[in-house]
């Protein structure tokens, strides 16, 4: 079998940093994950990181605390893509907000002018998705949230590892939300982070984070023999992170780089493979753009019956993603955006990962170009 996923553990290197945590008495929120925000925020350069149990959680704290914070009211719109999980338009729903959708265009992220149509009075913020760790036209986005006063976010759960023009999205991006959820570039079981620029943001973030107390608030006494009073200043939830998912984390980090040049060689591998079919397409990957290459995906036609021929050969491709317009949670939306539907009918996902074989890429590329004939090709 091969396999869409199966991501690569540094089991040594997890399981030195799992055993201290075990040693210590301590799995909670604690050093460990001090020490991933730290490294995360040297990384991406974000003066403010919060470690989260999810990027899903990441998400809906993030639009719950812009809103309180920047006086939003409920029923303003955020601009969003429908081609994505439905965690990144669930967030602004539940934050009470409207997830207005822009089409995307051939990077299969958000189309620049078809977000600008869709600015309205109500609008106070965009959110890009950066599909496969592809920065698409994030830049002119970035540009146009400028000139129209809007925040922007990036839901960034494939970009661990994206940078554009050599660095990565902090000039750009008012929030970005990262996964390290169990198959992601930086795998752990589940884990997010949220970088922001904002202080007072990352501080609401925290304090949601753990049920909205505000541990630093210590009214009766300075003395720290007193230091379980704490004021609930918030409503929130239990997001934290963990410093067992820290662990796992902080291990994966210290090979992020090379991971990401070893899935552009498996990448290159692929388009050698599969550079005399005409019946493929590519997805456009900006020359800005150093991608994370969380994904491998080509566009053809007949694609659900190309994936049906390639699991008769026990070859496992995947889809990223339906159009959300199709869910009946968003059908207010449906027809609106034809790029993103059409790709959601003839983009496929083919496997990818570090464990695949030079013998791996070349049975699912000769299954591929078998599937339309070579005279096809």
């Amino acid at each position: 079998m091969i396999s869409l996923f199966s991501p690569v553990f540094y089991v040594d290197e997890c399981l030195n940093g799992i055993k201290e945590c075990l040693q210590k008495g301590w799995t909670g929120p604690g050093e460990k994950m001090a020490e991933f925000e730290e490294k995360w925020a040297e990384y991406t350069g974000y003066p403010y990181t919060v470690f989260l149990n999810s990027a899903t959680a990441g998400l809906e704290l993030s639009f719950k605390s812009m809103k309180e914070l920047y006086g939003w009211q409920d029923n303003d719109e955020i601009i969003t893509t429908p081609l994505t999980f439905v965690s990144t338009n669930h967030a602004i729903l539940s934050a009470g907000l409207n997830a207005v959708f822009a089409d995307v265009n051939d990077t299969l992220c958000l189309d620049p002018e078809s977000v600008k149509d869709k600015i309205t009075k109500r609008t106070k913020a965009v959110i890009f998705v950066g599909i496969g760790g592809n920065s698409g036209d994030l830049e002119e986005i970035a540009e146009l949230c400028r000139k129209s006063g809007l925040k922007l976010l990036v839901d960034a759960a494939h970009m661990s590892g994206t940078k554009i023009k050599g660095i990565h999205m902090e000039e750009l991006v008012d929030i970005a939300i990262y996964s390290f959820q169990s198959t992601k570039v930086l795998s752990t079981a589940d884990a997010g982070m949220v970088c922001c620029n904002d202080k007072e943001i990352a501080k609401k973030i925290r304090i949601k984070a753990w049920v909205g107390m505000d541990k630093t608030r210590t009214p009766w006494s300075d003395d720290n023999t007193q230091r379980w009073y704490f004021d609930v200043v918030d409503l929130g939830g239990s997001y934290f992170g963990n410093d067992i998912m820290a662990s796992i984390a902080l291990a994966q980090f210290a090979h992020l780089d090379s991971d990401v040049k070893m899935r552009h060689e498996i990448a290159d591998k692929y388009f050698q493979n599969l550079k005399e079919c005409d019946r493929i397409k590519y997805i456009r990957v900006p020359q800005n753009c150093y991608s994370a290459q969380w994904l491998f995906q080509i566009v053809v036609p007949e694609r659900d019956a190309l994936i049906a021929f390639l699991e008769s050969r026990d070859i496992y491709a995947g889809l990223h993603y339906l159009d959300n317009t199709q869910y009946r949670l968003y059908h207010y939306a449906r027809e609106t955006c034809p790029n993103a539907d059409f790709y959601s009918k003839n983009a496929v996902s083919l496997p990818f990962h570090l464990r695949l074989t030079d013998e791996d890429i070349k049975m699912v590329s000769e299954s591929v170009i078998e599937f339309y004939g070579e005279e096809k090709c």
